[in-house]
């Protein structure tokens, strides 16, 4: 751990991190298998709820409905053309189609890495499609709506547990047709070779046979709130600091040491409630793992407005402490919220956030309500120890390529136990937590920088429109971004400035919640057009997604016909979707605006 000069509060803070502690917690928690709505991660909840209440915080545990699934058996069958047959270990997936007992037997073929172009060359109808790499919700939508009957799937050197739902949460009668609809099996590498020799022997068929757990289940949904006790407190805001308590298998890792540091954030945080200027929240989900976010997603929901009013950050853990995670700088944040976190990063162990987009992954559920998020899984292995297949699914999620090689190659197997937790690790990435969520419950000005973040949007807008050409006019959202760019960068500067004075007065405290106040609508008003498409109040697919995604697609009109009807109906789409986008940014704009008047008139 870095050794820096910590303010005297903070000091004490670090000093008192306690790897007993986080490694009693994580041992409790991992001593059951906690599919979500099962009796064992019921368990878990009580045991965590317990500690919260000693802790001296309100629990609340609600319970909601969830679909929920899981693999339960898969074999698979080559049949040769001489009717000889090979039988290869295989998993199935979470979602997946079962096939009942006559199992599902069709022609193979071999379509590569599965994309659009390499199915339809193969001509996969009717066909069960072989491909390389490991699964994911929207490659298999590729090959499903290529018309194979059913997939297998070459995962690398080792099966992991895999959902292949795409619907973000509990499905709706707009997006349950999108649930797989065909049988999918997963084989290692060397078992996808011996399939390979046998087809190049001449033609084969094989045999699908899977079970797969599908059904409606009540999840677990555990709240814990410290109030603040600071005698200027914006006593009605809070800090979010979430975590999935479902696993699989025990999950010591994922996600047992990250409930363990949300456990050991709300001891020492409640030992220091009295600085606190606002509250902190921690929220521990079910059904991450087997429901595809459905917890989170239901919370944002059902609390929508309570969050959208009162939740000034949201701060998410998943898998921290694992061993030879030594890479810490390819950590989740948004834009305005990451010079904040590297700045904890590099006082505890010398690195730095990489300029990466938030992925979409991990109960990022609120979105929507315009929450600034930062991070997730924090700590990762070094490429060189990452299986080639894991990791180039880790480059896919987290939107690009990574100086980080993922969670280890333990992640979603039988191996996800005690022995792969390293308790320095741990220690290491609960005091970062601990840092941050205590300067975000206790900073005068919430550590909001949204000058990155205008800047990012008018380099995307003009990549897009050099693509788009003249087929489509970008030029109201790029005077939008100039007059919030102007906007944001006085509030900025006004922020540094009163952060040098650093008084305490009364007066101040007041324009304290006028900016903080100002820094949350623009928030409101800069993230549902920066990071969805569905906006304020329903929820993207769990897909990989770009800045500004409902604007996108204005770089794919050149290449269309402009007399087509598809040319026209993407128009038309585009121009709806470039008013929303517009309005956002102008509200951003005027919500800056209203906090200098109330500034001077303060």
């Amino acid at each position: 751990m870095s050794t820096h000069t910590f303010a005297h509060a903070e000091q004490t803070l670090v000093d008192a991190v306690s790897v007993e502690a986080l490694m009693a917690s994580t041992h409790a928690i991992a001593q059951w298998v906690r599919h979500s709505g099962t009796e064992e991660e019921a368990k878990a909840f009580d045991w965590i709820e317990n500690q919260l209440k000693t802790y001296g915080l309100d629990t609340r545990r609600y319970l909601h409905p969830a679909l929920v699934s899981w693999p339960e058996s898969a074999s698979l069958t080559v049949i040769a053309s001489d009717g000889s047959t090979l039988d290869i270990p295989c998993t199935t997936h979470a979602f997946a189609t079962s096939t009942g007992e006559g199992g599902r037997e069709g022609a193979l073929v071999y379509v590569g890495r599965g994309s659009h172009a390499e199915l339809m060359k193969a001509d996969v109808r009717g066909k069960i499609a072989l491909v390389d790499g490991i699964v994911a919700p929207n490659f298999n939508l590729v090959v499903e709506q290529s018309g194979a009957i059913g997939s297998v799937w070459i995962a690398g050197s080792r099966l992991h547990e895999r959902a292949l739902s795409p619907v973000w949460g509990t499905p709706t009668p707009e997006t349950a047709h999108l649930l797989p609809k065909t049988p999918s099996v997963s084989v290692i590498a060397g078992e996808g070779a011996r399939i390979k020799e046998a087809m190049a022997r001449g033609a084969v068929r094989v045999r699908l046979q899977t079970a797969v757990y599908q059904a409606w289940r009540q999840l677990p949904c555990l709240i814990g709130d410290l109030r603040p006790g600071h005698t200027e407190a914006e006593a009605d805001q809070f800090v979010m600091f979430s975590g999935h308590v479902d696993s699989w298998y025990h999950g010591a890792m994922d996600n047992g040491t990250a409930n363990a540091t949300m456990l050991e954030v709300s001891r020492l945080l409640a030992q220091h409630r009295d600085v606190m200027r606002r509250g902190l929240r921690v929220a521990f989900w079910s059904g991450h793992s087997h429901a595809r976010y459905a917890g989170s997603t239901w919370y944002a929901d059902t609390f929508w407005h309570d969050l959208h009013d009162h939740c000034v950050a949201h701060v998410n853990v998943d898998s921290v402490g694992g061993q030879g995670a030594t890479v810490l700088s390819e950590g989740n944040s948004m834009a305005q919220l990451r010079a904040f976190a590297s700045d904890a990063i590099a006082q505890i162990s010398g690195q730095r956030l990489s300029s990466r987009r938030y992925g979409r992954a991990g109960d990022q559920s609120f979105w929507g309500h315009g929450i600034p998020a930062m991070l997730m899984s924090l700590s990762e292995q070094p490429p060189e120890n990452a299986d080639p297949v894991l990791l180039a699914l880790h480059h896919q999620i987290s939107g690009g390529a990574s100086a980080g090689g993922g969670l280890g190659w333990w992640w979603h197997t039988p191996q996800d136990t005690m022995d792969k937790i390293d308790p320095a690790f741990l220690r290491r990435d609960a005091t970062i937590y601990t840092l941050l969520l205590y300067r975000l419950c206790t900073a005068p000005i919430l550590p909001l920088d949204y000058v990155p973040v205008v800047r990012g949007l008018s380099d995307v807008v003009a990549e897009i429109q050099a693509k788009a050409g003249n087929h489509f006019d970008l030029l109201p959202v790029t005077e939008a971004l100039a007059h919030l760019d102007n906007a944001v960068t006085r509030l900025q500067a006004d922020i540094a400035r009163r952060d040098r004075q650093d008084t305490q007065d009364t007066q101040d405290a007041h324009r304290y919640v006028a900016i903080n106040r100002g820094l949350q609508q623009v928030g409101h008003a800069l993230i549902p057009v920066d990071y969805t498409t569905s906006g304020q109040f329903d929820h993207d697919g769990a897909v990989p997604t770009r800045p500004l995604p409902s604007l996108q697609a204005a770089a794919t009109l050149p290449a269309m016909d402009a007399e087509s009807d598809a040319y026209h109906f993407l128009q038309t789409r585009l121009v709806r979707e470039r008013n929303r986008v517009v309005l956002g940014i102008r509200d951003a704009t005027a919500a800056i605006e209203t906090t200098f008047a109330e500034l001077a008139s303060a």
